[in-house]
């Protein structure tokens, strides 16, 4: 076989480097003939609109930009976002899709310019529901102080939207904000769909009028509230017995779970810490040579005048080539660093077997591991050896001593704000805690304990990348002890219930203190008398004006205390003056004085009242709420049919069904499983190397 490989050598290599000839020249128009992907259908509808891979593609991105740009877009309806599915990427992008095509195709989505002018609207929004919550705490007291922070929050959160979409446009190349703008439009359009479908209804005059009666009839009244918290003090301490039992009682309780929402049900928690290679500290690291500098200039401007990326002389395009130098510098370093991270977290483990993805650790793994401090010199040491570039030494950052909720790792500067870029999947760090009890995180990442995540890393809007290592995982369910819950809290706790219950044993004393003189003011004084003394006493707010589904605040009260605002509060006081004729001036209630003491458990306090009289609506005010009123009725009708039939015809479900989507194959960035990291050939290269 050698002797005739030999004797026809030249002949095979003519043949052979005729075909590698032959491949290279008919490459392009092989891969101009094959299809491309992107282009393929992905799923149809009944109408015979098609969507392909472009089209998930920019959905993908769109999501990418209101989570990055707002938020709350994608939280349900009733949070002020537009309902998107919450299940898989997939069926998020689905949902997108139908909502801005339906939107679309009612001529309800702007241009760019939408989006901008959307931008102060969504700021004002926020700002206004801010400062209405810091009026119902009674942080806010009066209504200049209300205005001027309404004007300066508005002012902030108009900035920060801003700034959210300058980094919005750095997410995609090609991208500018005119496209991230684009997006916003189209979600202000899905919000116009559902406020036109929310104005269906029609009303007669008369029907208008009844349901006005209905909602804005109101009874006036002297309140005050009552807060058990007052009397905490007064409680004596409970031994550890005691507290114990009351801690057994609610330790597997959520807040929504009773009625004095307390509750000491965990979520899922994380002790960890984390690697930093800053960018920014790399770039400033480089050092510029000049003569380089130079010759990107010389290479570029030897380019046809049209194309060229610096056309004007050297020292005026310096600081530009400067730039782009330093980013595409530190580019090469994080690169050369990553593989170096990877590299020594693959030698640690190479050779141990694996159990559903997870590797069968020593038992001496926590003395051998690879430490965060040592995966930092090692990165120092290896960039200065295979690339001569000296960096300052990686941050370290770690938090082995308390547990981390996803709440607390979002407020974490820097690694709370990164994301996991695992194909053309984002997964949060904030999601981490999360990853032992939720599959949809697990495939997608594998985190497993006292091992360091580095394939791959998480990056931030600003190249920072960041390697992780949990220490300790805590799935969410009960409290484990006094202490997991807090012990403050939990002895807190148990004296505010106790002061309530003493608070609710006394109702009746109070009742009859306050009928007496027709004042509420007796009734407070012997509330206060549960005491120990010191405490400050609760105000009344005059003239409230009790609704069947809210409380204003009338002309002499400042703000309603939320705590009031409750249904049990309303229905008892409606439900007193039930026989008081809708016309019956204040001297003939007086005459009989109207009393209300109920407890209030969701605020742990008492509510009390003393009726002054009915405030039917008049015809002024119908004809200034009438807007108003007929708005909230139409929601309100909508809302009920919707209970109804159980099912929004904007659900991801109803509007798959009425347009007949149709799946028609996977996506070209899609596999039968969600992808996970695995190590691959280069890491493979690396660790060998």
């Amino acid at each position: 076989m050698l002797k005739i490989i030999r004797k026809y050598q030249l002949i095979i290599l003519v043949i052979g480097g005729s075909l590698l000839m032959f491949v290279f020249m008919f490459q392009p128009i092989i891969g101009k003939l094959s299809p491309d992907q992107r282009k393929t259908t992905v799923a149809k509808l009944a109408d015979g609109t098609t969507f392909n891979g472009f089209d998930m593609q920019r959905a993908n991105f769109d999501l990418s930009v209101l989570k990055r740009v707002y938020p709350r877009l994608l939280a349900s309806i009733e949070q002020g976002g537009l309902g998107l599915e919450p299940g898989t990427e997939e069926s998020t992008e689905r949902h997108w899709l139908l909502l801005s095509k339906q939107a679309n195709d009612a001529g309800l989505i702007g241009d760019a310019g939408e989006g901008r002018t959307w931008i102060p609207v969504l700021a004002q929004r926020e700002a206004a529901s801010f400062i209405q919550e810091q009026m119902q705490q009674g942080l806010i007291t009066s209504q200049q102080q209300a205005i001027d922070s309404m004007a300066a929050m508005t002012t902030q959160v108009e900035n920060a939207l801003k700034r959210n979409v300058s980094l919005a446009t750095g997410m995609m190349r090609g991208i500018d904000e005119n496209e991230v703008y684009r997006t916003l439009a189209t979600a202000r359009g899905i919000e116009r769909l559902y406020r036109v479908f929310s104005t269906l209804p029609a009303y007669s005059d008369l029907g208008a009028m009844l349901a006005a009666k209905s909602r804005y009839d109101s009874i006036a009244v002297d309140a005050a509230l009552v807060k058990a918290d007052l009397f905490t003090d007064s409680i004596p301490l409970p031994n550890e017995d005691q507290l114990q039992a009351f801690f057994d009682q609610y330790k597997a309780d959520a807040p929504t779970d009773n009625d004095y929402r307390i509750g000491y049900t965990q979520p899922a928690r994380v002790k960890l810490g984390w690697l930093t290679l800053s960018k920014q500290a790399i770039e400033t690291a480089i050092v510029i040579d000049r003569v380089e500098l130079n010759k990107i200039w010389r290479t570029d401007h030897a380019l046809p005048e049209g194309t060229r990326k610096y056309p004007g002389d050297f020292a005026g395009e310096r600081l530009s080539i400067e730039a782009a130098y330093r980013d595409q510098r530190a580019f090469d370093i994080l690169y050369e660093a990553d593989k170096i991270i990877r590299s020594k977290v693959l030698q640690a483990t190479r050779g141990f077997s694996k159990n559903d993805n997870f590797f069968v650790l020593p038992d001496d793994w926590n003395t051998r591991r690879p430490t965060l401090e040592s995966l930092a010199q090692s990165v120092v040491d290896g960039l200065l050896e295979q690339l001569n570039v000296t960096i300052p030494l990686p941050a370290v950052q770690i938090h082995s001593d308390r547990l981390l909720n996803s709440n607390e790792i979002s407020a974490l500067p820097g690694f709370g704000t990164s994301v996991y870029r695992i194909g053309s999947r984002t997964l949060r760090t904030v999601l981490i805690p999360q990853a032992s009890q939720s599959q949809e995180v697990a495939a997608l990442l594998t985190i497993q304990p006292s091992v360091p995540i580095v394939n791959p890393a998480a990056e931030d809007a600003q190249g920072n990348r960041y390697y992780a290592i949990v220490y300790e995982t805590i799935p969410a369910g009960p409290a484990g002890s006094i202490d997991d819950a807090g012990r403050d809290k939990v002895l807190k706790d148990y004296r505010t219930i106790k002061s309530y219950e003493l608070l609710s044993q006394n109702l009746s004393s109070f009742i009859t203190q306050a009928t007496t003189t027709n004042d509420l003011a007796p009734a407070i004084d012997a509330a206060l008398a549960l005491g120990e003394g010191g405490i400050q006493r609760p105000g009344v707010a005059r003239n409230l004006l009790v609704q069947s589904e809210n409380i204003a605040r009338g002309s002499l009260a400042l703000f309603v205390d939320p705590g009031l605002n409750t249904p049990e509060f309303r229905e008892a006081i409606i439900n007193a003056a039930s026989d008081i004729h809708e016309l019956t001036p204040p001297e003939t209630v007086t005459q009989s004085p109207i009393i209300v003491a109920i407890p209030i458990p969701s605020i742990k306090g008492i509510g009390l009242a003393r009726v002054i009289a009915p405030r039917p609506m008049t015809s002024e005010d119908f004809t200034t709420n009438l807007t108003q009123i007929l708005n909230q009725e139409s929601q309100n009708e909508i809302r009920n049919a919707l209970i109804e039939t159980e099912a929004s015809p904007f659900s991801l479900d109803s509007m798959s069904e009425r347009y007949g989507y149709t799946r028609v194959k996977k996506r070209v960035d899609e596999t039968d499983e969600p992808e996970a990291p695995s190590d691959d050939s280069e890491d493979s290269e690396s660790a060998e190397s």
